[in-house]
């Protein structure tokens, strides 16, 4: 069975910060910019602006995880370890 083909191109985003939610049927991937932190840390609470918002199945979720991995693993094996604070904590049940 042939590819589909993509039609587009979406707006590009950048994001530096990520919320998962999650429901019977799907899971809602929030994603957004984190803004500069204030001058005065007392006056301010640090702000993220949600750049986008993407729901998919609970199947796609888990297809995805694999598919990711394997993206990180040969980015690493050519440029080196991508270093990732509190990865190994977000394995933990």
């Amino acid at each position: 069975m042939p590819q589909p083909t993509w039609d587009g191109p979406a707006e590009p985003v950048y994001a530096n910060a990520m919320s998962v939610n999650g429901g019977a049927f799907d899971v809602m991937l929030i994603f957004g910019l984190m803004q500069a932190a204030p001058a005065n840390p007392g006056q301010a609470v640090q702000r993220i602006g949600e750049v986008a918002r993407v729901s998919m199945s609970w199947g796609h979720v888990k297809s995805m995880i694999p598919l990711l991995a394997k993206m990180v693993a040969d980015y690493e094996s050519t440029y080196g370890e991508v270093p990732a604070p509190g990865f190994g904590d977000n394995w933990k049940g």
